[in-house]
């Protein structure tokens, strides 16, 4: 059958020979003429081979792979990859290692020398139909590739499920041992929705999230952060080689990725989106020559449809994470409607109320955490609420958590929302109470009820600003206001062990302690107004104030529920009274009655080692300076004997003092 030698286009075929011995480079022109093909011309070495593509590019090069200077042919065959040329290896003797390498390359023939004339028009026709259907296949699969990958993206489901379907796509086309691939943004490096695989089998793949990887290579959080933070993007690129070990002595994230998966070529193509980040496309191979120019090629062609699908994805999350916060917030402030037991507005003149509007004013335009003390029913509440509204924060909402109301198991949902699926009775995805308030302020009431497990991830969030939901996959960053308030004397409470010294350190940045009813009592008449004013509007009745009698009983009484106690007292009166003047219907222990009563207002404050030593020094008191056994000083402070002794030595307080 004789040889077609024309292109697609109807003109003669032009072949370029690239070959360092002279007779058989002569030989084979002469072939190529006599069967009808153009010669472009003969190379030598790598660098003329190109100057001649430049030139003329021809239809087909012929390459042999040992040739004259450094570079070899399979230098050669990966540029004409770039380029889209076909080639066709000559080689005499060749290892192993070497055919290897070359066929990495993907040639379009292989031709031993020495060879027939017969063998090698052969060849060429074979090189030529493989390449015209070649790129017919290449687009097509590379549109199957696009639509799949779109697809792959766009599905219902969590990140982990799109992206390892993306990897298993990928495969196919790119090979690879290790991938990075996911969204990461760019103002914060600790928020980012990528995640890794390992390839551990023909269609097996071990997930890899930051913290697994961690705890792989033993390095710390704080460090992994540090060297992200000082590690430059890389731009496309091909790593193998040499240029691999480069970039790893330049790239310290690189390199331990490298040793730790052992690791030899990468190829990385990071492409940009509207929201300000990166998504990235990160292969590693264990062989040294993997990737390709047409690698490379093949993201880039790639990239411009990937863009607009994550695009349009972070849009529609975006849209679907302010839908569920706007309906996170309307529930919440629903509920804030119902329980509208809070006050308007403060009522007092007295000068220890005078002194926390002070303090008010002073923290409120700041972020500092604020620490609200006080006994029950005082208004704690209501001065986060004032903190709140005179902070920059107050166009954002204030969001409110009592950690006494719910049970242990409940709060860190509450706090820091869950995932779905996270445990039994997780159907849908939930916002905590943190990432609601997120831009806002926090009040986090009782903060002393909170449990002793939960509260080193408390700590987390005022150290790091940043969230876990419970079954999530990675910190969330939350630029959150902490308000806190507690009618205990957390200082106490630490020394005892019932609380975190670390974390009361954290929430005492900024203390207002709240004077109880009984040390205002200039407050009770105009408080009494205001509350009677608020009831007759609520009842419908003509309330014009209360009686001298009933007055003189409320500044005699020592109001253990302070300010709670006395709304509801008068909302009773209100109820019963029969004319514009309210009358207390329930008797009042006037304070000169009241034996011994314990005052429950907060302790002034005391240097830490002071308390610990004063309460070390009651321990042993009471236990007759008996510091191990039953009933000795180390049970009563709940502490290991050892670890009561050194405090002892360390504080010079002798066992019989």
């Amino acid at each position: 059958m004789p040889i077609d030698t024309t292109n697609l286009q109807g003109s003669t075929q032009t072949i370029l020979i690239v070959e360092d011995e002279f007779a058989v480079a002569n030989d084979l022109r002469l072939i190529l003429e006599r069967a009808g093909y153009r010669v472009s011309g003969t190379a030598l070495s790598v660098a003329r081979a190109l100057e001649i593509n430049r030139q003329q590019r021809p239809d087909l090069v012929l390459v042999d792979i040992h040739l004259k200077g450094a570079e070899t042919g399979i230098d050669l065959a990966r540029q004409l990859n770039a380029d889209n040329i076909p080639f066709v290896y000559l080689s005499a003797n060749t290892n192993a290692s070497i055919l290897e390498e070359a066929k990495a390359t993907k040639p379009y023939g292989f031709l031993v020398k020495p060879f027939r004339e017969k063998d090698v028009l052969i060849a060429l026709e074979i090189a030529h139909y493989r390449h015209a259907h070649s790129m017919e296949v290449q687009i097509r699969q590379e549109q199957a590739l696009q639509i799949d990958l779109t697809d792959a993206l766009s599905e219902p489901g969590d990140w982990e499920h799109r992206l390892l379907k993306v990897t298993r796509l990928f495969q196919a086309h790119i090979p690879f041992d290790y991938i990075i691939l996911g969204l990461e943004n760019d103002k914060n490096l600790n928020t980012f929705r990528s995640c890794s695989f390992f390839r551990t089998g023909y269609d097996e793949y071990q997930t890899i999230w930051t913290n697994n990887f961690l705890e792989m290579t033993g390095m710390s959080l704080e460090k992994y952060r540090q060297i992200r933070g000082q590690v430059a993007y890389d731009g496309p690129s091909i790593y193998v080689g040499d240029a691999f070990e480069a970039v790893c002595r330049q790239n310290p994230l690189k390199k331990l990725i490298a040793r730790t998966f052992r690791l030899q070529s990468n190829v990385i193509m990071p492409f940009q989106t509207a929201q300000n980040g990166r998504f990235f496309l990160n292969f590693f191979s264990r062989q040294p020559a993997t990737y390709q120019p047409y690698h490379l090629m093949l993201l880039e062609r790639l990239k411009h449809s990937l863009t607009l699908t994550v695009d349009r994805l972070l849009a529609f999350d975006k849209i679907e994470q302010l839908s569920e916060q706007l309906r996170q917030e309307n529930t919440y402030l629903l509920e804030e409607v119902k329980t509208g037991a809070n006050f308007e507005e403060i009522i007092g003149t007295s000068p220890a109320l005078w002194n926390v509007f002070k303090s008010i004013e002073q923290v409120a335009p700041t972020d500092y955490t604020v620490l609200i003390q006080g006994e029950t029913g005082t208004g704690k509440e209501l001065i986060a609420r004032a903190v709140h509204n005179r902070s920059t924060r107050s166009t954002k909402p204030l969001i409110k958590l009592n950690c006494a109301a719910l049970p242990a198991n409940l709060i860190e949902s509450e706090l820091f929302g869950h995932e779905k699926g996270a445990f039994t009775g997780a159907s849908d995805k939930r916002i905590g109470k943190f990432e609601l308030a997120n831009g806002g302020t926090i009040f986090l009431d009782e903060i002393g009820e909170l449990p002793l497990e939960l509260q080193p991830k408390l700590l987390r969030v005022l150290q790091e600003k940043e969230i876990e939901r419970v079954g999530g996959k990675g910190p969330i960053q939350c630029d959150v206001r902490v308000i806190a308030a507690t009618n205990r004397n957390l200082q106490q409470e630490a020394v005892a062990g019932n609380f975190r010294q670390d974390l009361y350190y954290r929430l005492n940045v900024f203390p207002i302690n709240l004077p109880p009813l009984r040390e205002r009592r200039e407050d009770i008449t105009l408080l009494s107004t205001y509350f009677l004013r608020k009831i007759a509007k609520k009842l419908g009745k003509k309330l014009v104030g209360i009686s001298d009698i009933s007055l003189r009983q409320m500044n005699d009484y020592h109001w253990p529920g302070n300010i709670r106690e006395l709304e509801h007292l008068l909302e009773r009166a209100a109820i019963m009274s029969t004319t514009p003047e309210v009358s207390l219907i329930e008797p009042l222990t006037p304070i000169s009655t009241v034996v011994d009563y314990p005052s429950q207002s907060v302790a002034a404050v005391k240097p830490f080692d002071q308390a610990e030593r004063e309460n070390i020094l009651a321990a042993l008191q009471q236990a007759r300076y008996r510091i191990r056994g039953k009933g000795g000083a180390a049970e009563l402070l709940n502490v290991k004997p050892t670890t009561l002794e050194a405090k002892m030595v360390r504080m010079n307080i002798k066992k019989s003092e």
